[in-house]
């Protein structure tokens, strides 16, 4: 009997013993690493604003007030009173501030809201974008690219570089900094366009028709003309869509023209020339002209009808996704973001279907993840963080160009990781992708500089 009373009284020891180790764990540990403090109840007691480094991200959150502590997470006051709160396992280190902190401003498009930790993203991005541009003097296209962001965020250093660039004695660079500024939203002088223009080299003025047409360069109408006639379609091409964005409807017959052209320079210009263009007359002689066409006009036509809304164009597609199989990867992209069942069905197969890991079949999977995405499917969001995690630095790079033009706050959630590459230019496209959701205007332009609906 006393063998068994004092084993009995042994379980009871420990039961207890249990039960206030379980208190003092609700207490909360410090299993967070401190720094300026020896443990939270001296934080939430002292009062002090403190910064919060997240894992994985060494993203910080600054000017936070430890208000509760808690088992398993921690809650803060932000410096506009609102709750934040993280789970001890996000936290990778609380440092006591000894004065508040600078925060960068975040612009933020009328009706965009961002939760804590995005916004904790999106200042991270805008970081990293300074620290790339500061260390990238041996990279100047990657300088460039910084900087025509970070002029948007309103860096002095950023755009007084850009202006050197466009004071150098070298037009081709001259130009380089011309399209960046115009990325930022900011004035390029007609004399260098007019230059540009009339320069031998080729490249110049292909950048020169560019920008005619983004900046409203009237005066360049003739020269555009003129290339409009030129074979090469890296020519003509650039000079169809600066007419077109100039609002030169004379220039039709040739862009119907185009769309039959086995040049994909020439024929997708045409598509976006047309696009831009739009009208009533435009609509009527591409249907008028589709008997006449063969398949990949008759792709195109559809394309440019489906763009300017009008049923024809989905008609059009869905005929040339049952009849052309080899068309069907392009189409079900764009039917797909129409919320097209066959479409998204067709995607959704080709995603469950096993492929050689090539980039150009990564990057089709993330072009389908997007297309799914835009039709309201937002359950492929795994496949993206999959392809970041594990594709080459030039499948990140495009994966991250589709989340950018997106420009959707839900999307920020798969950044961080990225963000924090060490290979600077994968780096640079995921702090794109970021900061994007509060620039749109920025997105726009970087579509209409490279041609893109």
């Amino acid at each position: 009997m006393m063998k068994v009373y004092f084993g009995g009284f042994r379980f009871v020891i420990v039961s207890i013993l249990g039960i206030f180790v379980c208190c003092l764990g609700l207490a909360g540990p410090d299993d967070v690493n401190i720094s300026g403090a020896s443990s939270l109840k001296e934080i939430l007691d002292g009062g002090k604003l403190v910064t919060v480094v997240l894992k994985g991200t060494n993203a910080r959150d600054v000017n936070l007030k430890l208000i509760e502590i808690h088992d398993t997470y921690l809650v803060f006051e932000s410096d506009t009173e609102s709750r934040v709160t993280y789970t001890r396992d996000q936290i990778a280190q609380i440092i006591v501030q000894s004065h508040k902190q600078e925060k960068p401003t975040i612009k933020i498009s009328p009706g965009v809201t961002l939760r804590t930790e995005d916004r904790v993203t999106v200042e991270r991005a805008w970081s990293r974008l300074e620290e790339i541009f500061k260390s990238s003097d041996s990279n100047q296209d990657l300088k460039v690219d910084c900087a025509a962001l970070l002029v948007c965020h309103g860096s002095q250093e950023a755009e007084n570089y850009l202006m050197q660039l466009l004071d150098s004695n070298e037009v081709l660079t001259q130009f380089v900094s011309a399209c960046a500024l115009y990325l930022a939203g900011k004035p390029i002088p007609p004399a260098l366009i007019r230059t540009g223009l009339e320069h031998g080299n080729r490249t110049i003025r292909i950048k020169a028709a560019i920008l005619s047409g983004l900046v409203g360069y009237r005066d360049g109408i003739p020269s555009l003309m003129n290339m409009l006639q030129d074979r090469s379609g890296d020519i003509s091409g650039p000079s169809a869509r600066a007419l077109a964005m100039l609002g030169v409807r004379d220039i039709t017959p040739k862009l119907f023209e185009f769309l039959s052209s086995p040049n994909e320079e020439k024929a997708e210009s045409a598509v976006y020339a047309l696009v831009t263009l739009d009208g009533d007359d435009i609509k009527e002689q591409l249907k008028q002209l589709l008997p006449r066409f063969e398949t990949m006009a008759t792709f195109r036509t559809g394309k440019i009808l489906l763009y300017l809304k009008e049923k024809e164009g989905r008609t059009i597609l869905s005929r040339l996704f049952e009849d052309k199989p080899t068309l069907r990867p392009e189409i079900a992209l764009l039917l797909a973001r129409e919320q097209d069942w066959t479409s998204q069905q067709y995607l959704r197969e080709r995603l469950n279907r096993r492929e050689n890991p090539t980039d150009i079949n990564l990057i089709y999977r993330g072009r389908a993840l997007t297309a799914l995405y835009e039709g309201g499917d937002p359950t492929v969001l795994p496949q993206y963080q999959a392809l970041l995690r594990e594709s080459s630095a030039n499948v990140k790079k495009e994966v991250c160009k589709l989340i950018m033009k997106l420009r959707d706050k839900n999307l920020l959630k798969i950044l961080p990781s990225t963000i924090e590459s060490k290979e600077s230019d994968v780096a640079f496209e995921a702090c794109r992708a970021a900061v994007c959701v509060t620039i749109p205007d920025y997105v726009d332009r970087y579509k209409k500089l490279n041609g893109e609906i």
